[in-house]
């Protein structure tokens, strides 16, 4: 019995072998030589996710600012401007009634105030947009001066929060200065300063978007003046409307 197994036991590994190599061969043959497997066509590669290009809005506001700084945007006005849902705080709009009345949010809380006029102080209805609040569907009056040094002020409060206010203006041959100051009971400053000019004489307008932030309780103050007159007839700005929030 033990030499039959001395036998059995070579001869088992050899055809394990040969059988081995058969196996192998025939792999082979099927991947090559043999009948391949269906391919597989792939169609046109997805085309990768497009990422929406963003547009910019005619009156977004600008970046927020950081403590005790202001940042500002230069815009074009839309065809109508909403004051009531724009103006979350408060909003004025000048001249409907007259040159020195004012249409403003019933409980704004006069946050918005317009300082001392200077110069001569006239009404108009020529701008090309309309603003509207309820019983006014578009009203397209404002106020104007004539004149370099005369122009318009005001006011609106400052604190922590992050505030916006934004201002309707426009220009009639001349040369218009902004400039913004914030101020606060910490004695924390920040200015700023644009021009903006229009030659003809037909009135354009512009809308300054001012973002602001302060450290305390304080006050931003707003300058619209003429920096030059380049029509001696009625050379100046205007002043339209004004929104915070």
């Amino acid at each position: 019995m033990l030499r039959r197994r001395e036998y059995l036991e070579p001869a088992v590994m050899i055809l394990a072998g040969v059988l081995a190599v058969i196996l192998i061969g025939f792999v082979a043959y099927r991947i090559g030589d043999g009948e391949p497997e269906a391919a597989v066509t792939a169609g046109p590669a997805a085309p990768a996710e497009q990422v929406p290009i963003p547009l910019l809005s005619v009156a977004a506001s600008p970046s927020v600012a950081p403590i005790d700084a202001i940042v500002y945007e230069r815009v074009a006005i839309a065809d109508t401007v909403d004051l009531e849902a724009e103006g979350t705080i408060d909003w004025v709009h000048w001249g409907e009634d007259g040159r020195y009345s004012l249409e403003r949010k019933p409980d704004g809380g006069f946050s918005i105030l317009e300082g001392t006029p200077s110069g001569p102080r006239n009404r108009h209805t020529l701008s090309p947009q309309r603003f509207r609040w309820a019983g006014v569907p578009g009203a397209t009056s404002g106020i104007s001066t004539c004149g370099a040094g005369n122009g318009f002020t005001l006011s609106a409060p400052a604190g922590p929060g992050k505030h916006t206010l934004r201002l309707y203006v426009g220009a009639t041959g001349a040369r218009g200065t902004l400039t913004a100051g914030l101020s606060t009971d910490t004695d924390s400053r920040a200015t700023i300063t644009d021009s903006w000019t229009v030659e003809g004489t037909g009135m354009q307008t512009t809308a300054y978007v001012i973002s602001y932030r302060a450290s305390g309780t304080g006050k931003i103050s707003v300058k619209w003046i003429t920096a030059a007159a380049f029509d001696g007839t009625c050379g100046g700005i205007s002043l339209q409307a004004a929104s915070l929030s």
